[in-house]
């Protein structure tokens, strides 16, 4: 899998840049609150930000199908560069204000979605399955199309938990199967920043300050940036796809919405980004507040989740192809159940609510973006992603603006109530998600045959010869009593080889309806 070329190279700007972005979750927030003292401020300069990705998020595909993914990446990482290092050169010559900072939070929400969409739309491309995805695609989609259960198979045996069966429904799933794995590597390099970025986060803050922590995030995407520039570079990435004129901003939108099993992978997605992310706006609260404002505590608490995300991470790239829907429901069960536990106030059984959580959320995460890749029709593919990642932001924009007025409204422990019961009905709507994406990609298989590649009709229209009551494409003319040709032409054939009738017998799949 590493040794795909570009791939690793990938992992290593995902796992720079990640770091550099925990650091800033952290750095930021802490940063606002002990400044200005206010949990609301923090709350409007970490969801101004979302509403830059939620105003540019949809429109944000048509960028993608013009450029091309590869670069969409390196302008996101060029323009994010010099957005970052301006909050510290800002606070450093002491013009840094709100306003300012909200400026600078709302660019760098503006080319998220773009980026984010772009390293997931890259994989198909580096592992070199993009024709095969294609072609299992249009088969899945294509209303007239003469092979539909090919890719079907596939896709059941791989929403099954199994991939590779005979034939080309074998060689489809082995290609989502190929994908999950490399989704779940890309994720690995998110979960493992994770972990390094909140244990030295906190330590970095404490001996550096908040401020200075910025520098380094600006630097992880000028890294980043150099690393896609020299080492990702995908066969065919020179040439930007050229986007069809009639496909519009919310087609990708119409399109997970109008699938059976997407919709409800993402009415779950919105569901868990309205919670999870609001953790990380209620814990500074908590450890400033009642844990002994130590920001120590801060690093343990996330670096806790993060050790979660790691080993969740591991254990996708591993064995996400052999989990069958029962193991996913199970990681869904996981992912809500142990936030109850954000109830007790206390710091160990937070610890072990957030590594729990974290465990769950790269099995899905990988299952969910490889089965919204092969379940859309590749010119749609960049709608569909910036679609679901504007969703997923938007959602988590909503938990942020709320969670700032009602943690000081309420306190923390009616909001973690609150992420509980949202996170727990986005896991009913997983294991639902799930069952009906076994049951939707199955069905298709063991209703029409799959071994003809021409479509049958009454009339065969892509046989060389027309079928005729009197065969005109005969050398000679034809006569009601041929006297020199060694083959009679009479009103009904009787000696050509194949016949030439209305209704064909010869044709292998002539039973087969129209």
């Amino acid at each position: 899998m590493m040794r795909t070329p570009g791939l690793l190279a990938l992992f290593t700007a995902k796992l720079i840049s990640t770091f550099g972005s925990w650091l800033t979750l952290l750095a930021l927030p802490w940063f606002v609150l002990v400044t200005t003292g206010s949990p609301v401020r923090m709350s409007l300069v970490l969801t101004v930000e979302f509403l830059g990705v939620a105003l540019l998020g949809l429109p944000s595909g048509k960028v993608v199908a013009r450029l091309g993914v590869r670069r969409t990446m390196l302008i996101c990482d060029a323009a994010r560069a010099p957005l970052m290092a301006l909050v510290p050169l800002l606070h450093l010559i002491g013009w840094l204000t709100l306003p300012a900072l909200l400026a600078v939070s709302f660019g760098l929400g503006a080319f998220t979605t773009a980026y984010v969409s772009s390293q997931r739309l890259i994989l198909p491309e580096l592992l070199g399955t993009a024709d095969t995805a294609s072609t299992a695609d249009a088969a899945s989609t294509a209303s007239t199309a003469s092979t539909p259960g090919a890719a079907d198979a596939a896709d059941a045996a791989d929403a099954a938990g199994t991939a590779g069966t005979a034939g080309t429904a074998g060689t489809a799933g082995t290609d989502e199967a190929l994908l999950a794995r490399a989704n779940s590597v890309v994720d690995a390099a998110t979960r493992i920043a994770a972990l390094a970025g909140t244990a030295l986060g906190g330590l970095l803050i404490a001996l550096l300050g908040a401020a200075q922590v910025l520098w380094i995030d600006a630097a992880t995407y000028l890294v980043s940036f150099v690393i896609v520039l020299l080492f990702v570079r995908p066969p065919g990435s020179t040439t930007p796809p050229v986007q069809a004129p009639t496909t519009s901003v919310l087609a990708g939108l119409k399109h997970v919405t109008a699938h059976p099993s997407l919709r409800l992978f993402v009415l779950s997605l919105t569901l868990v980004s309205l919670s999870i992310p609001a953790i990380f706006i209620c814990l500074p609260v908590l450890v400033l507040h009642d844990l002994g404002g130590d920001p120590r505590t801060l690093g343990l608490l996330t670096a806790a989740n993060g050790a979660g995300l790691a080993t969740g991470s591991l254990i996708a790239v591993t064995a996400l192809t052999r989990m069958r829907t029962k193991a996913l429901t199970g990681a869904a069960l996981l992912l809500c159940a142990p936030l109850w536990l954000l109830l007790t106030g206390n710091t160990l059984l937070l610890a072990t609510a957030l590594f729990l959580t974290g465990l769950a959320i790269p099995v899905l995460g990988a299952t969910f973006n490889t089965r919204v890749t092969l379940r859309t029709p590749p010119p749609l593919r960049p709608h569909a992603m910036t679609a679901v990642a504007t969703t997923e932001n938007l959602a988590a924009f909503v938990g942020y603006t709320a969670a700032g007025p009602a943690l000081q409204l309420t306190g923390t422990r009616p909001v973690f109530a609150a992420i509980a019961t949202l996170a727990t009905l986005g896991s009913a709507t997983i294991t639902a998600a799930l069952r009906t994406d076994t049951r939707t990609e199955a069905t298709p298989t063991v209703t029409t045959s799959t071994a003809h590649p021409r479509p049958a009709t009454s009339t065969p229209t892509t046989h060389p010869r027309p079928a005729t009551s009197t065969p005109t494409t005969h050398p000679r003319p034809a006569t009601s009593t041929p006297t020199t040709h060694p083959r009679p032409a009479t009103s009904t054939p009787t000696t050509q080889p194949i016949p030439r009738t209305p209704v064909p017998t010869t044709q292998p799949d002539s039973a087969k309806p129209a």
